[in-house]
Formats: C-alpha cells, sequence, structure tokens
C-alpha cells in the first residue's frame, strides 16, 4: 500500500512540475515582418560553338598564352637564326618542303603550352618535329591537322603559332 501511495504521489508532483514549467518557459514574439530573399536570375547560357569558336588572325593573343611581344622592326644587322625565320615566314609552303625531315634536329614540342603529348606524336608522324615549322604552318595546313588529329580550334586558342616562333627565337638566342 504504502508502494501505491508514492507512485501516486510522485506522478502528481510530476505533473505539478510540468505544468511549472510550461509556465516558465517565454513564447518567442512572433514578429509581424517577414523578410523575403532576394531573387538572383541566372546568366542565360551560351552555346558551346560561341564559347570554342576559332580565333582569327587579326584578333588578339588569348589571355595565358606565351606573350613575349620583340619589336616589330628589324634591325639592319639581324642574326642568321632571325634571318631564317624570317626568310621562312615569307617563302611558306616552299621551306617546308625542301628541307627534308631526318636533317632537323628535333625540338621538344611539349614545351608549347596546350600541346598534349597525343598531338605531339600527331605532328611527328606528319614531319612536323620543330618549333620552325608548327610557325611556319599555313591557315590550310592547320585546318587540315586540327581535322586529322581531332584538335578543334586549338592552334588559335592556345596561340600555338605564336608559341612555336617565341620558343624557336629563344632557343636560337641561347646557342
Amino acid at each position: 500500500m504504502k508502494a501505491l501511495l508514492r507512485g501516486i504521489v510522485s506522478m502528481a508532483f510530476s505533473t505539478i512540475e510540468d505544468q511549472n514549467t510550461r509556465q516558465r518557459i517565454p513564447t518567442k514574439p512572433r514578429s509581424t515582418q517577414s523578410t523575403s530573399r532576394p531573387v538572383i536570375v541566372p546568366p542565360s547560357p551560351v552555346p558551346a560553338n560561341e564559347v570554342y569558336k576559332p580565333l582569327s588572325s587579326s584578333d588578339p593573343i588569348p589571355f595565358g598564352a606565351v606573350t613575349k611581344i620583340e619589336s616589330a622592326l628589324v634591325p639592319q644587322s639581324t642574326s642568321s637564326s632571325e634571318t631564317t625565320l624570317l626568310t621562312a615566314s615569307t617563302e611558306g609552303e616552299n621551306t617546308a618542303e625542301d628541307i627534308d625531315v631526318a636533317d632537323l634536329i628535333p625540338d621538344n614540342l611539349s614545351l608549347i603550352k596546350g600541346l598534349n603529348p597525343i598531338a605531339i606524336m600527331g605532328l611527328n608522324k606528319k614531319g612536323i618535329v620543330t618549333f620552325l615549322q608548327v610557325a611556319n604552318l599555313t591557315d590550310q595546313e592547320i585546318t587540315d591537322i586540327e581535322e586529322d588529329l581531332d584538335l578543334p580550334g586549338c592552334f588559335n586558342r592556345f596561340s600555338w603559332r605564336y608559341q612555336s616562333r617565341q620558343l624557336h627565337e629563344e632557343n636560337n638566342e641561347i646557342s
């Protein structure tokens, strides 16, 4: 019987404690002002063919490309390597056909930024092993190479001809 009374008394006290705690917790005042989040409109998508459109020769060099700029004026006393480079660029395709690939000393084409090893192997199969050869490629040759090696627009996007010309000049200045 004592146990029964103790159980009833403990239930009564727990009920009283529950009622007191409910009264002690103040309710949070509800604000009448509602804050709205700003609406952000995402930009409209750009088609991929516009993003990766090849650059024309009159466009500026892309950001991140090798940008060593030399004087446009050719001094009267030019070195033999600069003279070779200038004459090779003016003669065009005839120079590439006259020189035998076996006579050329291959350059490290991996120094050209953006040119991957698979593309380098493809260029080597076509007989292009030096920076000067890459620098002197015509637009038609570049189009053919890009189609064959599946490199759409890479020559213009990464300025491979410009980089090759700069690397060729740097190599010939050192030696």
